[in-house]
């Protein structure tokens, strides 16, 4: 029994304890885990917003964080309320171009008659046809979900963002109890954790930045109209890794069609494939490479091993959990520790 005792005593091994109570919980609370995720990232996020505010500014972490949450809400709507009259007028024409085109053109008018036909016949069709509006409905209920995650998470961060000093003298108070190592080794943990995963988020923010720049140049070129419309549209769905790609396909493809017809829908295809192959295999790689110090190719065996596994947010969290745990058993892949160990070492947000 004393070498199991003298064993727990080591420090190192209460944190690595304290590290397994902590996946054991998170693995209780997993259907809650998107909404926590959430929170973290726009806490993050607003936090060192408003620490930038109050450099400026000379006010309370309260007005600064109702000032932050004002002018990105107010841009997001703005946004929004932009682009929807102007996609609404391209979508409105859009069965006049498909009846157009098929008035044009009688062969395809022959052969959709005859697509119809064997729809109508083919109970196979039918029933794939049951199957796909079945996916699409529980696709409509995931979405609502998002959505809701999404609004509750946004509401709850501007709560913890405005009570923040409260929330750290609360922390404090952990730190100083009873069970002060406890709380100390969960601290340092949860510290570390977000760090890195802020450093990813800043990362994927450029990344979406440079795609949006990218792909408002290529569609100028092309000739497409409404381009802030489209760059609005390209930026926001570009924050969601790879299904937002194919969600702005949709506008794009449809606003191609109505503007030029089928070959101004291929070329669009075309700089979206050319875009987002760049992006995949280039940018986002060598910038999260260096954001997380680690090497491309342990990058890109990460990103595809956790989108598998994870899913769409693998692609957001798989890059921090490898680089966490490679900092917590000691691995450095630079000299100096890298941008990451140095900010664990500020005191951000003071």
């Amino acid at each position: 029994m004393t070498p199991i005792y003298n064993w727990l005593k080591r420090e190192d091994s209460q944190l690595y304890l304290t590290l397994g109570l902590i996946i054991v919980v998170l693995f209780c609370f997993r259907h809650f885990l998107s909404i926590i995720l959430l929170i973290t990232i726009f806490s993050f996020l607003a936090l060192k917003a408003t620490a930038r505010v109050r450099k400026w500014l000379p006010i309370g972490q309260v007005l600064a964080t109702l000032v932050v949450y004002i002018v990105v809400i107010g841009a997001v709507v703005a946004a929004i309320s932009y682009a929807a009259p102007t996609l609404a007028n391209q979508f409105a024409g859009f069965p006049k171009m498909v009846t157009k085109a098929i008035n044009d053109h009688p062969v395809w008018d022959k052969q959709i008659d005859v697509w119809v036909n064997k729809a109508l016949n083919s109970s196979e069709l039918m029933k794939h046809g049951q199957t796909a509006l079945v996916t699409g409905l529980h696709g409509l209920e995931s979405l609502g979900t998002a959505v809701s995650h999404v609004g509750i998470a946004i509401f709850l961060s501007l709560i913890f963002t405005a009570s923040y000093g409260r929330m750290k003298r609360l922390g404090s108070a952990f730190l100083h109890s009873r069970f002060k190592h406890f709380f100390t080794n969960v601290y340092y943990l949860v510290r570390k954790f977000v760090l890195i995963l802020g450093t990813v988020i800043d990362t994927q923010l450029i990344i979406c930045t440079i795609n949006t720049v990218l792909m408002t140049i290529g569609l100028t070129l092309l000739g497409m109209p409404s381009i802030l419309v489209l760059a609005v549209i390209v930026f926001i769905l570009g924050l969601i890794p790879v299904a937002g790609v194919l969600i702005s396909m949709v506008p794009l493809t449809l606003i191609a069609f109505a503007a030029g017809g089928i070959w101004k829908v291929v070329e669009v295809v075309i700089l979206v494939i050319v875009i987002h192959f760049f992006e995949s295999y280039f940018l986002h790689p060598r910038l999260m490479a260096t954001a997380t110090d680690l090497p491309i190719f342990v990058t890109f065996m990460t990103l595809i091993i956790s989108e598998q596994l994870l899913g769409t947010w693998g692609l957001i969290v798989g890059l921090p959990i490898v680089a966490f745990f490679l900092d917590l058993v000691g691995v450095h892949p630079r000299p100096n520790d890298g941008p990451i160990m140095q900010q664990l070492r500020d005191d951000d947000f003071r």
